[in-house]
């Protein structure tokens, strides 16, 4: 009796190392695919970035002239412009309080 407890310890003792080795394994295939993950996240953030560069570096002409043009308007009509800015809040303010309501 004495002696199959001792193989069953053995046993044991035999199984848990095996899933220590099994556990190391796969911390360091989780930690390579955590790796990989990170590296692919990294590179796609870096080319959106690129392309949103390149995008604004090209539309920025753009809106600067569109400012120009909505500023040269605003001094010609300050009070058309005082009541475009009152109705653009209160659109707003209805838009968010419709989101909030959700």
């Amino acid at each position: 009796m004495h002696h199959r407890h001792e193989d069953i310890g053995e046993d044991l003792r035999e199984q848990i190392a095996s899933l220590s080795h099994e556990v190391a394994a796969l911390r360091k295939q989780v930690t390579r695919r955590g790796r990989s993950a990170f590296r692919e996240t990294r590179h796609m953030s870096e080319e959106i970035a690129e392309m949103l560069r390149e995008y604004l570096s090209s539309a920025l002409p753009e809106l600067r002239r569109g400012a120009r043009t909505v500023q040269v308007h605003a001094r010609e009509h300050p009070t058309t412009t005082a009541a475009v800015a009152a109705a653009s809040v209160v659109v707003l303010g209805l838009a968010a309080s419709l989101l909030l309501r959700r």
